[in-house]
């Protein structure tokens, strides 16, 4: 679907120093921008609701909310902690994805607002969404996604924290009844596990849009000579195997790994949690 990345597209979009900026860096300081543009312009008793989406304004001409209202944040010790986090998890997700596949699914989170607040609004039901805060969430399942085992904090999996967080998350607008805010939510979760099971090649998406076409020709059968299976055979010693990649990690970072190195890393992980079992 996206093509074979090569190693640059794992690699930061430019150097500050001695760090590394990527895409998650650059969107991090555009909502950071947002935080004292909404200030700015609450004090001067300026409505934000033209920058937050609203199904019936986008309709008739307001097309630049989907982009602006995750713009809207509220100044909050709350808001400092959320950055952070997204900055974490999203710059990890980025490292795995590369760069492009990152702007992909950046743009489908995006995309999850507008489409479930539309879809609520032909239902009677309207709602205003602005904020950053359930695409934080979601980011954070795209990294427990990718990395279900990791431990934190010594004794926890991010694959439990991250269902504890989505049920904490779903739990605030339970009492007011904020089905729309629910919905994106959980949208964005399940958008953002899919799209790395996709990657990853665990959940194939297979069209097969022959078979509605009303006229077919019969299929003509054709005897293929059978060709001498090859068995790939494993590195008894699962460590010799993938000590260079591990050195080569240690001197140039993960988003120096190619899409072979990267697959045989994988590999190693699956046999040694396999023998762990």
């Amino acid at each position: 679907m996206f093509g074979v990345s090569t190693s640059d597209d794992y690699r930061p979009v430019t150097w500050i120093g001695r760090y590394p900026v990527r895409i998650i860096t650059i969107v991090v300081a555009v909502y950071v921008l947002g935080m004292f543009g909404t200030v700015i312009l609450s004090t001067a008793h300026f409505s934000l609701m033209p920058f937050a989406f609203e199904a019936q304004r986008f309709v008739h001409g307001a097309l630049w909310q989907p982009l602006t209202c995750t713009l809207i944040q509220s100044p909050s010790f709350f808001f400092l902690i959320s950055m952070l986090f997204l900055h974490w998890s999203g710059a990890e997700v980025e490292k795995v994805l590369g760069r492009n596949r990152f702007l992909a699914f950046f743009g489908l989170l995006l995309l999850i607002p507008p489409c479930l607040i539309l879809i609520w609004s032909a239902l009677g039901q309207h709602w205003a969404y602005l904020g950053s805060y359930e695409l934080t969430v979601g980011m954070f399942v795209a990294f427990a996604t990718l990395y279900p085992n990791l431990e934190m904090f010594g004794w926890v999996t991010m694959k439990w924290l991250a269902f504890a967080g989505l049920v904490l998350a779903s739990m605030q607008y339970l009492p007011t009844h904020d089905w729309g805010y629910l919905s994106v939510l959980w949208g964005m979760c399940i958008t953002s596990f899919w799209y790395i099971r996709f990657v990853q090649g665990r959940a194939r998406i297979d069209l097969n849009l022959s078979r509605f076409r009303l006229f077919r020709s019969k299929p003509k059968f054709h005897v293929v000579p059978k060709s001498p299976s090859r068995r790939v055979v494993e590195p008894d010693d699962v460590y010799a195997s993938v000590d260079p990649i591990l050195d080569k990690i240690s001197k140039s970072g993960m988003g120096s790994l190619t899409e072979n190195e990267r697959r045989q890393l994988e590999r190693a992980r699956n046999r040694l949690l396999k023998k762990s079992d």
